[in-house]
């Protein structure tokens, strides 16, 4: 199974650097809504299914990025900022962040106050990937996510990893529990993906 880990297109809380992670939550910007545009052109391989979380702007991005509907799953939403939700400030970040930054490095016991432990957001997540997987047998699935899952799924499974900018993607190989990863963006890329895999 190939998945491809897309974060979804620029948002007005993006703009404001604000910790938007409950649903609805914020629709894409314009330039958001180029991005996930851009994001369907380099996507020039077949996908084969798509799947979004229940907040609006990955279900958005996904629309315009690829034809196919996508399944909303809710077990691959942005970790949640709990009381720090739609927070902009120093006190937010460093609490946020920070509890984000102790699970990349290991510790998954802390949860951010209101919200999530490390050990739960990644049981979410994988739980989600282990339905995937079950629900199409090989081929590619699109993962329409969010910035900071993302990273912190990413740098559990196979080492730190760099923030994802909007629309960027990264290509992991394999199964739940044994996953390859093939490629991880770094900066802005416009390189398609048939450049990118093997």
């Amino acid at each position: 199974m190939r998945l491809i880990l897309a974060r979804h297109g620029q948002t007005t809380s993006n703009l404001i650097r604000a910790l938007d992670t409950a649903a609805p939550g914020a629709s894409l910007t314009e330039d958001g809504k180029k991005q996930a545009r851009r994001l369907g052109e380099r996507l020039d391989l077949p996908i084969d299914r798509v799947i979004a979380s229940h907040l609006v702007r990955t279900q958005q991005t996904a629309a315009l990025a690829c034809s196919l509907e996508a399944t909303i799953d809710p077990r691959i939403a942005e970790v949640s900022a709990g009381v720090w939700e739609m927070r902009h400030d120093k006190e937010a970040h460093r609490a946020y962040f920070g509890t984000c930054a102790e699970w990349m490095g290991g510790h998954l016991a802390p949860a951010i106050d209101g919200g999530e432990s490390g050990h739960e957001v990644l049981a979410r997540f994988n739980a989600a990937l282990v339905d995937a997987a079950e629900a199409r047998s090989g081929g590619t699935t699109l993962l329409v996510c969010h910035g900071m899952m993302l990273q912190v799924w990413a740098s559990h499974t196979f080492g730190h990893q760099p923030h994802m900018i909007n629309c960027a993607f990264a290509i992991a190989d394999g199964e739940p529990g044994n996953w390859t990863l093939t490629h991880w963006p770094t900066g802005k890329v416009t390189t398609p993906l048939s450049q990118l895999v093997r």
